[in-house]
């Protein structure tokens, strides 16, 4: 083998990731590589397209992540952001080229210049049944993506997709249209993700979420891809690349060849490939996934880049930019949508309807946030005016919930002293010792008066049965929304009291993300060692075995501090145990569950470590004794394994 090119079997267990598990080409069952030629029926092409030959042979020392069995379709197919009438479809088409991978340099990998890709989508695993179709053509300006908005669609039907193209046809994805308000649905399921490290997690929880049957939907609260490892003890590596702040695919990014690299290296992995293929994402992307690059004082990727990047490879629905949320018309099935630019890139706030269960609302608290001679330091004075009038709207239209995608704690978390306070507010942008008021400065935390202006808000409106799912503190936060959390104000038993709750929310944990119990071991590390983030890169084994059990301790007096100081706090989980939120809202009800999957080891195993119920017109965080984990309606058989094909029966034009 190839020593540049990446491994994924550790010894003694074929085909799985382990503790040292190297990916070899996203670690899916393979076919035989091979030679096609692509000729004017199969690919609809005309000139040199149409007789070039396509080789889906790596070249020596390609070192490009790439899931090679399923190539040309090598980071598999995904859906997102479905409406009650429309879903937006995606693909990549890889064309292994030995002059490099990247297409800022290569615009005509294997002499192809531009590639033409048919899509359909059906009712039916085989495809047969189709209800719409079309042909679209992708090039190296767009770094070879696909992505379709899929409409005239029946809605609240599960739906499945592929893609054909250079002769093969690619993996089926399945996807779900949202329910029109005639619709009879009266329940909604959403996994809920955030924080997702390629390095530190194998993706375990992606693979739960893929084997679900019940799903209608998957939340990222954000840092859906990172622009660089951290250096945090790693669950797996690149084989040969071992530096975290050098090595390509573990550094920071500092172009957009880099950034879209660090996409393919995400979606090469099966797990995530497996989700993808499952249900539809409906992504709001934090900071790492906008962050600009930089060699020396000269900026090298713009903060817009970062985001026409993320548009590039995400199926995120880029709505109209100008501040009001709303989405353009399909451009229909023979055209990709555009991938914003500039400063329209920045726009991605908007509202998913989902019938009278709920609608899916994300918030950007990031791009728009600290504008000058603004009112609103959270959100901007336009995205708050927009917010407002998003939650009458739904109020007035009947949703019963709304699912509100947060970047940021919105909740309260105020001060409690403890150990470890310095290394904690390093990593988490807060202050454990502060004397008085918030501890978290980022967000909600920085601007309370705007939470409470929000939380009157929905109270005078009776806007009161929202669910909040929540990222970026690397734990699991449960908290009642209310802007004062003492009597007789707030009554913790009940969520009632004076003023009461206006919601639930949960901030899910991470997929592998240091949360505070491995912050304090860190540190542990480092004074034991004199090393670096560096230096425990590649050290999990002796971390986890010494300096991780070390930390526990101050870790559960720190959640128990913080419950005695925050009320509304009802649990609080900031243990090395990471994974998933399921949220299963109802007619009556919603349930939220946390999930706990192994962090460094490929493992079928799953831990409900805690589900709670909120119940409709009295919101309130209730924890539920000896829970069971709570399954949806059937939403229809799964995708099929995924694959790729010869298209000897070609998709009709």
């Amino acid at each position: 083998m190839d020593t540049d090119r990446p491994t994924s079997t550790p010894a003694g267990e074929p085909g799985r990731l382990g503790r040292r598990g190297l990916l070899r080409g996203g670690g899916l069952a393979g076919l035989a590589l091979g030679t096609v030629a692509v000729d004017a029926a199969a690919d609809g092409a005309t000139g040199a397209e149409a007789a070039r030959p396509y080789s889906r042979r790596l070249p020596a020392g390609w070192t490009y992540p790439v899931a090679e069995e399923l190539l040309p379709f090598g980071h598999g197919v995904m859906s997102g952001d479905p409406l009650a009438d429309r879903v937006v479809l995606w693909t990549r088409i890889t064309i292994p080229d030995r002059r490099g991978w990247d297409a800022t340099r290569v615009p005509d990998p294997q002499g192809f210049r531009r590639v033409t890709v048919r899509w359909r989508i059906a009712t039916d695993p085989a495809l047969r049944h189709v209800v719409r179709r079309g042909q679209v053509v992708t090039d190296a300006r767009r770094d070879w993506t696909v992505k379709v908005d899929a409409d005239r669609l029946p809605s609240a039907t599960t739906l499945y997709y592929a893609f054909e193209a250079l002769g093969w046809r690619s993996p089926i994805g399945r996807t779900r249209t949202a329910p029109s308000l005639t619709d009879p649905v009266r329940a909604l399921t959403v996994a809920h993700v955030a924080c997702t490290s390629w390095w530190h997690d194998v993706f375990n929880s992606y693979d739960r979420i893929g084997e679900r049957r019940d799903l209608d939907l998957v939340t990222h609260a954000g840092d859906h891809v990172y622009d660089n490892s951290g250096g945090h003890p790693a669950s797996r590596f690149w084989k040969g690349q071992r530096r975290w702040d050098t090595d390509i695919d573990n550094a920071d990014w500092t172009t957009v060849a880099q950034a879209r690299r660090r996409y393919a290296l995400y979606y090469a992995d099966p797990a995530l490939i497996r989700a993808h293929h499952a249900a539809p994402f409906a992504i709001m992307a934090d900071q790492h996934d906008y962050d600009p690059g930089q060699q020396g004082d000269r900026v090298t990727l713009t903060t817009e880049q970062a985001g026409s990047v993320l548009f590039e490879w995400t199926p995120i629905r880029p709505p109209i930019p100008d501040g009001s949320g709303r989405f353009p018309p399909s451009p229909g099935p023979d055209r990709n949508l555009p991938t914003p630019r500039g400063r329209a890139a920045l726009y991605s706030y908007r509202v998913l309807p989902y019938g009278r269960t709920a609608d899916v609302v994300l918030l950007d608290v990031r791009r728009f946030a600290g504008l000058e001679g603004q009112a609103s330091q959270v959100l901007g004075d336009e995205q708050w005016a927009w917010l407002e009038g998003a939650l009458l709207d739904s109020s007035r239209r009947g949703a019963t919930h709304r699912l509100v995608v947060n970047q940021v704690n919105l909740s309260q978390l105020r001060a409690f002293n403890l150990p470890f306070a310095d290394q904690l507010a390093q990593a988490f942008g807060l202050d454990l010792n502060a004397p008085q008021g918030e501890i978290y400065t980022t967000g909600w935390g920085g601007h309370p008066e705007e939470r409470a202006r929000l939380f009157r808000f929905l109270r005078r409106h009776g806007i009161v049965d929202n669910v909040v799912v929540s990222g970026d503190s690397h734990g699991y936060f449960g908290s009642d929304l209310v802007e004062d959390a003492q009597l007789p104000s707030y009554e913790p038993l009940t969520g009632g009291g004076l003023l009461g709750a206006v919601g639930v929310e949960m901030v899910g944990s991470t997929m592998g993300r240091p949360g505070g119990q491995d912050v304090i071991a860190e540190e542990l590390y480092f004074a034991a060692t004199g090393g670096s983030r560096g230096a425990a890169f590649t050290d999990a084994a002796t971390y986890d075995a010494r300096f991780r059990p070390a930390a526990l301790a101050p870790t559960v007096a720190l959640e128990e501090a913080a419950k005695v100081a925050n009320p509304n706090l009802r649990y609080f989980n900031w243990k090395a145990e990471y994974g998933h939120t399921m949220v299963h809202l109802r007619a009556d009800r919603a349930v939220i569950e946390c999930w706990q999957t192994p962090q460094r080891e490929r493992s079928e195993e799953a831990r409900l470590l805690a589900q709670f119920v909120s119940r409709v017109g009295r919101p309130h965080l209730e924890p539920v004794t000896a829970a069971q984990a709570v399954r949806g309606p059937d939403r229809g058989v799964r995708a099929p394994r995924a694959r790729v094909i010869r298209a000897r029966r070609r998709f009709p034009a």
